[in-house]
């Protein structure tokens, strides 16, 4: 994609046209999730996830939406709380748009209960050369997540601003360092008024962007993962675990054959299945940092993390919910079990990024081989911007031409008298009798009774000499490969597409949308 291109897959104008699809199809769904129809279970899956983000969008300090009703059409799009690029911000723009114009609820999913190893402004710098700069916010611990990580303090954020303005200053375009600025006052009073990271980047991303006109709703996944709607989808999988697993590497291979992926660990990795425990795509949030979660069957079953029983929980639907729910525990899902979740009984349309798409083809399949349903569909979004610095894209293939160039010049110097300047007549003379003694020899050394070895060896003292004579060429030509290397090298830098939103001004993204 260009610059200020947007992707949509399929086309946006099919997008109205699939939440209808989707939400009629669902009307028709048979069978139940831990002991509920599901038609119920969708309608209580959709009233909690609409309470709850009506709930916590109304922190957000910007106008928002008021959520519809459980019959009502909802759009959604989700990601992890970091500062994210505009190829995934321009997912929530569009959710706004489909919003607006079907009159659905729209909702952002927080995926708080993802890890990560640090929220930072990466950007160019030009202190010394092109180079990259990157000013921290927030780090985790071992096992940590948005959700079980702090607010920065105001010490940290202060920090975080002057790092960041520090790089900015060294760039030739000041809206950037003004865009920056401006998300920096509101992260200041975001981090001030909540608790977790997570929370606090939403709210400054929100406030950020509010000039934009944005209304759609957020709902953090801890929260979500908290209802009695999810528990029951948890006990769902808890008590079918192994047939959950089976579907879920059976899909799996059948990806990785279909795309030629030969990683074990790509698009994610298999459930571990042993006699009595089935690895779920489950996380246990507590004591500030996750554990994956197991099942236990056979004729008790029971959630565990760490080797260590967290709640048993009983072969019948209702028991097992009760004690799950007794526990109290955050049980959040992981990236298959979370679009599951959500596509089959939350929203009428999801909106992707590129990585999720792909990965949500495996989805479609544990959906039709677990559930027994056509898969609703979704949709794929991106968009390429770059900052305005005025980069020049040097490609590979440039790189490549320069390089045989001199490889030719090495090998074969003759070939490039017509392009070369001399500094006298008389070194152009000689060049040029070289030149014309090396065709001599080539015709030479093929003839039957050839003396190859001498013949040969005048041909390496001509390209020699015509080497020695053409030397001032041969430097302005590894000067230009150096001069595309580093251009190159700066390119890569300058056209990055994934430095954080907050260096772009929210409308010129809206804009792209519309």
């Amino acid at each position: 994609m260009g610059h200020g291109e947007v992707l949509t897959e399929p086309v946006y104008e099919e997008w109205a046209g699939i939440a209808a699809s989707n939400a009629a199809q669902a009307a028709t769904w048979e069978g139940s999730i831990a002991g509920m129809p599901i038609g119920a279970f969708r309608t209580l899956a959709r009233t909690e996830a609409l309470a709850l983000a009506d709930s916590f969008s109304a922190s957000l300090g910007v106008p928002v939406a008021h959520p519809g009703d459980a019959s009502g059409l909802i759009v959604m799009t989700g990601h992890q709380p970091e500062l994210y690029h505009p190829g995934v911000w321009v997912k929530d723009f569009l959710l706004q748009r489909l919003a607006d114009e079907i009159g659905a609820t729209g909702i952002d999913v927080v995926v708080d209960s993802d890890g990560f190893d640090r929220v930072e402004l990466r950007t160019p710098c030009f202190s010394t050369g092109v180079g990259r700069c990157a000013a921290v916010l927030a780090e985790s611990g071992p096992d940590g997540c948005y959700a079980c990580t702090p607010s920065p303090s105001e010490r940290e954020v202060a920090a975080f601003r002057e790092a960041g303005c520090e790089a900015l200053e060294t760039l030739p375009a000041p809206a950037l360092l003004r865009h920056f600025g401006c998300f920096c006052d509101g992260l200041a009073s975001a981090c001030a008024e909540n608790e977790d990271l997570a929370s606090a980047i939403t709210v400054a991303r929100r406030r950020y962007e509010a000039r934009a006109g944005t209304t759609y709703l957020e709902l953090p996944l801890t929260r979500q993962a908290r209802t009695s709607s999810f528990r029951r989808f948890v006990t769902h999988l808890t008590l079918d675990a192994a047939r959950f697993a089976q579907a879920y590497n059976s899909e799996l291979a059948a990806f990785r054959e279909r795309t030629g992926t030969r990683s074990q660990a790509q698009p994610f990795p298999d459930l571990d299945v042993s006699s009595e425990l089935v690895e779920l795509p489950l996380w246990l949030a507590a004591d500030g940092r996750r554990r994956t979660v197991w099942a236990r069957t056979g004729d008790a079953p029971a959630l565990l993390a760490d080797g260590e029983v967290i709640v048993a929980l009983g072969a019948e639907p209702d028991v097992a919910l009760a004690r799950l729910s007794a526990a109290e525990l955050t049980i959040a899902p992981k990236a298959l079990a979370l679009t599951l979740f959500e596509r089959l009984f939350v929203a009428d349309m999801f909106i992707h990024g590129v990585g999720g798409g792909r990965y949500d083809q495996v989805t479609d399949g544990v959906i039709a081989r677990f559930f027994g349903f056509e898969p609703p569909r979704f949709a794929v979004a991106s968009m390429t911007l770059y900052l305005p610095l005025g980069a020049h894209e040097v490609t590979d293939a440039e790189v490549a031409e320069v390089e045989q160039q001199l490889n030719r010049l090495a090998h074969n110097p003759d070939q490039f008298l017509g392009e070369m300047e001399f500094e006298s007549i008389a070194e152009r003379e000689r060049v040029t009798a070289l030149a014309a003694e090396k065709c001599d020899l080539v015709l030479a050394i093929a003839e039957p009774d050839a003396d190859k070895k001498t013949i040969g060896a005048r041909i390496r003292e001509v390209n020699a000499e015509m080497a020695t004579l053409m030397e001032p060429f041969v430097r302005e030509i590894k000067a230009e490969l150096d001069e595309l290397n580093t251009l190159r090298d700066a390119s890569e830098v300058l056209t990055d597409r994934t430095y954080p939103f907050c260096l772009w001004d929210p409308l010129e993204v809206a804009d792209k949308v519309r």
